[in-house]
């Protein structure tokens, strides 16, 4: 990589040739940007925080694509160039907004002084990719200073390849994976004068088209974000993650892999156009299964930033309309009627108040929609000791079938089924177990025999457990009339 100094010469160098124009198809590098840019503008605003009579901070504003849109709601927007041409281009377009300032600077200069702790939201648009690594996290580390305590940061990258068909002498751009974007801004903490140590709480990473988007917001360090930490820190470690696909097979980390989704999404019977919500999507497999053999449309949710950034980095490239995106199903909020059908694969043990998140997704099915849960259940009646201390380590939160299925007719659906799948589960445990054993070797030097035992160990104590009744899969169907 190039040295500081001489990176910002050769992006300096690059821009100066792709700015001569100043059209959108100059900026975006493309030469259909005018249809891309009527697409895609309404949905990259559509991911902002509320920011109306807010301060907002754009980055890399080029010739005003969004500037115009963000003094729209915006109290005060500052937009920011490297390159004079196009911060004139901008201010020629959109100066008639009083509440605009326009400012040709660098963001990498050490001269460019914004009040720490003075701004709502920071705005970036295809900005970090022209950055080296070092810039970015520099970048990433003052961006902390200049927003206020509770303001939001979203930036949209290029991933993985080159985007746009505008031909280059060269591309100095560096396509990097979401992975590193994620990690940097994660990492990023600061104390102020006082001692208070603030970070960002990434609040949602998506995919529109073969970009992807970040929003994350400055908040205490002391603010209560637990359990996305322990499915992050302890269960869905990445190492973890890729020891499960170990088991499960390649894009997934639920029972029975891609044998049972088959079966399962077979009962959803989707037709092509269908829009399906799969609420703790994991590592993506299911998803992509189901856009790429029923051409449905896919949103898949999960609170594992690890588990979404992985299904963002395989879903790149692939010909079917799949999202992911890293959210909580209990506080995220979709309009009534979106799907067809709501889909979760061994997700809900982790939440607390099914019943209202069932209600939820009775709100946000159209009439005619189904549901299909497979998820761990307990039998009735008080658990022994031994697996209430299992349930309390894992923070789980179990019911018996025909609780679990109660619930969903209590939040509406009609022709609930509520199956007790546990002998398949226990068929399914023993065949990846077998595998597993015998794969031994190869295991533990593509991983430790660390992992090896604690995998093995894992699924013979779930065998015990079934095989006792304790622990139970259940398969919940419904339909909302």
């Amino acid at each position: 990589m190039a040295a500081q100094g001489e990176e910002r010469k050769i992006q300096k160098s690059y821009w100066i040739e792709h700015s001569v124009d100043l059209t959108v198809e100059a900026m975006m590098l493309d030469s259909k940007a005018s249809d891309l840019d009527k697409e895609e503008r309404p949905e990259v605003l559509s991911l902002l925080p509320p920011f109306k009579g807010k301060s907002v901070l754009e980055l890399g504003a080029g010739i005003g694509r969004f500037t115009g849109e963000l003094a729209k709601e915006a109290g005060q927007v500052l937009a920011l160039d490297f390159i004079e041409s196009v911060i004139k281009k901008n201010e020629g377009t959109n100066g008639h907004f009083k509440n605009v300032k326009f400012m040709c600077a660098d963001v990498t200069s050490p001269n460019l002084k914004i009040p720490s702790e003075s701004v709502d939201l920071i705005f970036s648009n295809w900005l970090l990719m022209y950055l080296s690594d070092k810039e970015v996290e520099t970048l990433a580390e003052r961006m902390v200073k200049w927003l206020k305590v509770g303001g939001f940061i979203f930036f949209r990258e290029s991933c993985f390849h080159q985007s746009g068909d505008c031909k280059r002498k060269n591309n100095p751009t560096h396509y990097r994976e979401p992975s590193f974007y994620t990690k940097v801004f994660k990492e990023c903490m600061m104390r102020d004068d006082s001692g208070n140590s603030f970070e960002l709480s990434l609040i949602s990473c998506k995919c529109i088209g073969a970009y992807i988007c970040w929003l994350l917001k400055k908040v205490n360090s002391q603010d209560d974000r637990g359990f996305q930490r322990f499915l992050d820190n302890v269960q869905y470690k990445c190492s973890g993650i890729l020891r499960y696909e170990r088991v499960f097979g390649e894009g997934f980390v639920s029972t029975g892999g891609i044998d049972t989704t088959k079966e399962f999404v077979a009962k959803l019977e989707l037709k092509p156009g269908q829009k399906v919500l799969d609420v703790g999507c994991g590592i993506g497999g299911g998803d992509l299964y189901m856009a790429e053999n029923f051409d449905v449309e896919v949103i898949g949710i999960d609170l594992s930033i690890n588990m979404v950034s992985f299904a963002l980095e395989r879903a790149i490239g692939r010909k079917c309309s799949v999202e992911f995106e890293v959210a909580d199903c209990t506080k995220k909020t979709y309009p009534d009627n979106t799907f067809n059908v709501i889909y979760s694969r061994d997700t809900i043990l982790h939440i607390q108040d099914k019943a209202a998140l069932f209600k939820s997704f009775f709100k946000w099915l159209k009439p005619g929609g189904k549901i299909l849960i497979s998820d761990y259940c307990k039998r009735a009646g008080p658990p022994s000791s031994e697996f209430r201390e299992y349930i309390k380590q894992r923070g789980y939160e179990l019911h018996d079938l025909e609780t679990y299925g109660q619930m969903l007719k209590d939040a509406g659906f009609d022709e609930v089924i509520a199956e007790d799948r546990t002998d398949q589960f226990i068929n399914v445990l023993e065949r990846e177990l077998d595998a597993t054993e015998k794969d031994r070797d190869a295991f533990i030097r593509e991983f430790s025999e660390e992992d090896y035992n604690e995998i093995v160990g894992g699924w013979k104590a779930k065998l015990i457990r079934s095989s006792l009744g304790e622990q139970k899969w259940g398969l919940f169907i419904a339909n909302k009339k």
